[in-house]
């Protein structure tokens, strides 16, 4: 039986080999997803906006009074842009896809929204889609500096229905688990926060807990450096006393989840936005986790914590054991040729509340 779900880095290379993804070179692919690339093209604009059906992007700029910018300078704080993606693309029927901000890009808040052609949802292109992708960017907390050929995002691509069943869950959970505890206990069915689809995840409480931006940053951040920021010219740490941590309103809070997760390489996982009726806040930035995370070369790295990008609407608590996130796996066509932690990622070594790349250690 071939399975439906998230193509590999295989079925992805295919793809590019016989034309369907033109422009974005091999090492922009992933375990199981495509880098999406930044041209030079590039303009601030004044709102958001989604193209109709049979709009081009492009369509949308004539109408419109926008700006070129040259991304050799950085973003302002709260401005909006819209930049082009490299590529061409055409995917084969029935192959669709959805896009996320790459695990970097939400460690610093800057949000990103792919856009388009014709298409009237953000991140996600519909089957057999083609044409040109934009991207829209801002940066709510930090000047940033982006460049032609970095990628901010990525996108998965599927041929079919992938989410796993709570039946499909289960029996994962009896072979080889999916949530642990922070010690590295497999966590049984009966321990873990199950809704239909999805398991929730609560916030790692204690002292030297995580991050919290600045409210005047000293530095702008370039986010093609990796290695070379100072930490304190952009977040100051933050701790708890207790079972209580206090959010306050719209500050970027880097943290991190109690639990350990794995995935293993038969599957991927994402961040689902959080029910509103469990708080007004936001969770996470980035949201895509690849396969063969926490997973280490058979299955004896016993998961890894999840870092959370948190944005609270509201001053708010959150309590010890409260539910913060919510994630759904989801099953791949193939297992990929290459895992996630075989991968050589930045966050391999992640143990709690991890910043982006751009950081020294």
């Amino acid at each position: 039986m071939i399975n439906k779900g998230v193509l590999p880095i295989q079925r992805l290379g295919r793809l590019r080999d016989e034309g369907y993804i033109t422009g974005v070179a091999e090492s922009f692919l992933n375990p199981a997803s495509i880098d999406l690339p930044l041209s030079g093209e590039a303009y601030r604009i004044d709102r958001s906006f989604l193209p109709r059906a049979h709009q081009t992007v492009r369509d949308w700029l004539k109408l419109q009074e926008a700006v070129r910018h040259d991304l050799k300078q950085p973003l302002a704080v709260g401005a909006t842009y819209l930049v082009r993606i490299e590529g061409e693309w055409a995917l084969p029927d029935g192959v669709y896809g959805y896009a996320n901000p790459k695990s970097s890009t939400g460690r610093i808040g800057l949000l990103c929204w792919t856009v388009a052609d014709s298409v009237g949802m953000y991140d996600t292109l519909s089957p057999g889609w083609y044409g040109e992708q934009w991207m829209l960017i801002r940066s709510d907390y930090f000047r940033v500096r982006l460049r032609e050929g970095l990628a901010i995002a990525q996108v998965r691509l599927f041929d079919g229905s992938s989410f796993l069943s709570t039946r499909e869950m289960k029996n994962e959970i009896l072979r080889n688990g999916l949530l642990f505890s922070p010690d590295g206990r497999k966590l049984g069915f009966s321990e873990i926060d199950m809704h239909r689809d999805s398991l929730f995840l609560t916030l790692a409480i204690g002292a030297d807990m995580g991050y919290v931006s600045r409210m005047r940053p000293k530095a702008v951040l370039d986010y093609g450096s990796v290695g070379t920021h100072d930490i304190s010219d952009f977040f100051e740490s933050v701790s708890a006393r207790g079972d209580v941590f206090n959010l306050d309103r719209e500050r970027l809070y880097i943290l991190s989840t109690a639990e350990r997760v794995m995935v293993a390489p038969p599957f991927s996982a994402e961040l689902r936005a959080i029910d509103v009726r469990l708080g007004d806040y936001k969770s996470h930035a980035a949201g895509y986790i690849d396969a063969g995370w926490g997973w280490g070369s058979n299955g004896e790295a016993h998961g890894r914590p999840i870092t959370l990008e948190i944005i609270s609407y509201q001053n708010s608590s959150v309590q010890r054991g409260q539910r913060i996130a919510r994630l759904r796996y989801e099953r791949m066509a193939e297992v990929p040729a290459v895992a996630y932690d075989a991968a050589g990622s930045n966050y391999v070594v992640q143990t709690g509340a991890k910043l982006s790349k751009h950081f020294k250690s």
